[in-house]
């Protein structure tokens, strides 16, 4: 319930909003004004449920100001906060409409059963007053709540001139997380259209927990090709004033009992956006036309991606994703094969990263992985994925903390980087501006561990990355890993993992 708050004395106003805040978190509070004047701009403009408003105020009082209102047709309910009981007032106040008058003080209690029999007078208007809106029924209708009855389909063809069985189309702009950036322009060219058609009517509403703009086309002239003509001239219209930050899918039905399923094909048909892009219309016709073929990407890029892992090389992980991109979009394939594909990298990642670098996962960070693919429409939704499942394996698994502070990542990227050179924490700490006690005091800090504790576990891993990545001998894997000998390499790396390094290339070969 919307409220606008109308009371010259500043005290009084900054509390009534405070208790409102805590008598109901459903209460949106959406306006406030020093005195009727102030009043009427505010309401002119916001048009709520309910006014809270007193009755002396400077410049034109509260009475007075709401007599204007009714005149102008503004219905908003209006309860009076009063320290005046006279008759006067209260009669005054019975003839504009007020709901209640309250004396002030007002006590607590009273106020919260008044908005709650005020709430539910608005609410129960509201539902009556829904079907002389079209845009109304349209809402309904699109979200599953509007009952097919007489009652409907005789309003429906009475007050507005619509069979409900004629043939309706749905054009809907998906625009995911640029839809609070994007939509008024979108909302302003599809008015536009709307207003601008010759040959066919339409009702345009938007729906912001579905990040979504609709367009309902009814009373269409049926020898124009209204999809070609979206497709040519307003999906070009829409991507050049988005910057290409939306989706345009069609879909057509017959009639207003039929909307909820025509919103559901388009759902379904979003995922196709994967494998035709968005520079077109998204339809059934289109989608019937196409051929799709297989998808296979080769043995050795798994491989490689295993590898990448592995070796927590992250240019060789990004290299490998931008590869596996290009196989999905060489061809045109289906949605299903595409996102079975983007799970199956998922898990490729998500194993190897288990079974080679002690990493566990999270099963509900998992899941959100999983579901973020399965929900996904664009490639940039995808990448964001695999980003985030790249930044899990790497950092989660290496057990750093995403909080780490700047300068002990810039620390943990120099060891990984320069692990095999015999750095030294004096060395880095020179590097990165600060006294090597500093350094030491952080890392133990931040990490858990001691810097030294740190180079000798980042080089126990590359150990275990070359035994089983490669067939060089202990030798060739020490000289690489920054161990004087190989005799002094087995002892760390039993001290670390428990076995020697001969016996755990066996065990994982």
């Amino acid at each position: 319930m919307r409220i606008v708050i109308v009371e010259d004395e500043a005290p009084i106003r900054e509390g009534m909003e405070k208790i409102l805040q805590k008598l109901n978190p459903s209460y949106v509070l959406a306006g406030k004004a020093a005195d009727g004047l102030e009043g009427l701009d505010v309401i002119r403009k916001e048009k709520p449920d309910v006014i809270l408003m007193d009755i002396r105020m400077p410049d034109m009082d509260g009475l007075t100001m709401l007599e204007q209102l009714r005149k102008e047709g503004i219905t908003s309910k209006a309860v009076v906060l009063s320290a005046y009981s006279d008759f006067t007032y209260a009669k005054r106040a019975m003839e504009l409409g007020v709901n209640y008058y309250l004396l002030k003080p007002v006590k607590i209690q009273e106020l919260r059963k008044v908005l709650q029999q005020t709430q539910e007078e608005v609410r129960e208007e509201n539902s009556r007053g829904m079907l002389l809106s079209l845009e109304s029924i349209a809402r309904s209708a699109l979200t599953g709540i509007l009952e097919k009855s007489d009652e409907t389909t005789a309003a429906l063809e009475k007050n507005f001139g619509v069979d409900p069985s004629d043939p309706m189309a749905l054009f809907i702009v998906w625009l995911d997380g640029h839809y609070e950036e994007r939509k008024d322009i979108v909302m302003r060219i599809l008015q536009e259209v709307a207003d601008h058609a010759d040959g066919f009517r339409s009702i345009v509403t938007a729906f912001a927990e579905r990040s979504q703009c609709t367009m309902v086309l009814y009373h269409m002239d049926t020898s124009h090709d209204w999809e070609e003509y979206f497709d040519s001239s307003v999906v070009p219209m829409l991507l050049s004033n988005t910057e290409n930050k939306a989706l345009c899918v069609w879909d057509e039905c017959g009639g207003f009992y039929e909307l909820e399923e025509g919103r559901r094909r388009i759902r379904r048909l979003l995922d196709w956006s994967l494998a035709l892009g968005n520079e077109r219309l998204i339809s059934l016709k289109r989608i019937e036309s196409i051929a799709v073929s297989p998808l296979k990407y080769p043995p050795e890029l798994s491989l490689r991606l295993k590898q990448s892992v592995i070796k927590k090389e992250e240019k060789e992980f990004a290299a490998c994703f931008a590869e596996f991109l290009n196989y999905c979009r060489d061809q045109v394939h289906s949605p299903r094969d595409i996102k079975e594909a983007c799970i199956t990298f998922l898990w490729t990642v998500l194993n190897t990263a288990r079974e080679y670098i002690s990493f566990e996962e999270n099963e509900l960070e998992v899941q959100e992985l999983l579901e973020a693919i399965m929900n996904a429409y664009t490639w940039d939704d995808v990448g964001a994925v695999m980003r985030r499942l790249y930044d899990k394996v790497m950092y989660g698994g290496s057990g750093e903390s995403q909080e780490s502070s700047p300068l002990i990542q810039r620390a943990r990227r120099m060891i990984e980087e320069y692990y095999s050179q015999g750095i030294t924490m004096e060395e880095v700490a020179r590097k990165l501006g600060v006294s090597p006690e500093y350094l030491s005091r952080q890392f133990k800090k931040e990490t858990g561990i001691s810097f030294t504790e740190e180079i000798r576990n980042v080089k126990v891993e590359k150990v275990k990355t070359l035994l089983l990545g490669t067939s060089q001998n202990l030798t060739q894997i020490a000289a690489m890993t920054g161990f004087s000998d190989p005799k002094y390499m087995s002892k760390v790396f039993k001290e670390v993992v428990g076995i020697l390094p001969a016996e755990y290339r066996q065990m994982n070969s």
